[in-house]
């Protein structure tokens, strides 16, 4: 198998798509748009170990099942990496964050990145999606609703953080949004060598290469440089009443991340 790839996750809004684009600047990974399958393997991946009675009798034991993922992963995003000309693929997918457990059964030894913002930005910025669920043609609850929005967020931020309490702690590695746009050199050099990478300043410049965003979000605001402006943004986007759900929901985890340690945040939205 080629080299170990390395897979992507974090909530809706937490900064993923930027980070896509910085690692796929460096010259020997690719990191392109989403797969969206990778979640749908581990989770296939997943419920195949529960019938391990039923494998046995057509000779598969774990291992070999491991195996048929790995190269059926590969195989499906062979063809971007090859096309790339580059070494390595990196996957983002925001769900990768909740199939980290399985995605370490599956690749023992790859990297798992996952980051993450402060979650009352990422609802305020949920809120301000135009996002339709196609199958019932209105908006996302995530978008509309400020209790669903931090749901998402605490869920997957507390299924993510769980593997860093696992046997495959070693693969995990976290990252905060804030810290990487405050302070992208040095961060990235750390993360860059997490991923025993060597250092290349071209993923600073992330910004400068032509790429097809069309269908990503976030498109917008990773073809310019990095900026801070977005941190705190849900001051100017909040109701107090969507601070009161905020807190309620998520507030020991906010605090637990250190985006909110003592007093009450939620007076800044009266």
């Amino acid at each position: 198998m080629e080299k170990e790839p390395i897979f992507l996750g974090g909530a809706g809004r937490s900064g993923t798509t930027l980070l896509r684009v910085i690692l796929d600047s460096h010259p020997q990974i690719c990191c392109g748009p989403e797969f969206r399958m990778t979640p749908t393997l581990a989770n296939l991946f997943a419920s195949y170990g529960r019938q391990q009675i039923v494998l046995d009798q057509y000779g598969l034991d774990g291992q070999s099942v491991k195996e048929i993922f790995q190269n059926l992963f590969m195989a499906l995003t062979s063809r971007y990496l090859n096309q790339s000309g580059k070494l390595r693929l990196a996957e983002k997918t925001p769900g990768n964050c909740m199939v980290f457990t399985e995605l370490a059964k599956i690749f023992p030894s790859s990297p798992l990145v996952h980051i993450i913002r402060d979650g009352r930005d990422v609802v305020a910025s949920l809120r301000m999606q135009n996002w339709i669920d196609v199958r019932t043609g209105e908006p996302m609850d995530v978008t509309v609703d400020t209790r669903k929005a931090i749901l998402h967020w605490k869920n997957s931020v507390s299924k993510g953080r769980s593997l860093a309490q696992s046997k495959a702690r070693e693969q995990y590695y976290e990252l905060y949004y804030e810290n990487l746009v405050r302070s992208p050199e040095k961060e990235l050099r750390e993360l860059f060598n997490f991923l025993k990478e060597p250092w290349d300043k071209s993923v600073l410049a992330f910004h400068k290469l032509d790429r097809n965003l069309a269908a990503e979000a976030s498109a917008g605001q990773v073809t310019r440089p990095l900026y801070t402006s977005s941190i705190g943004k849900y001051v100017d986007v909040l109701t107090h009443a969507d601070g009161l759900i905020i807190q309620e929901e998520a507030g020991s985890l906010l605090e637990e991340l250190g985006y909110c340690v003592g007093g009450d945040w939620t007076r800044a939205l009266e």
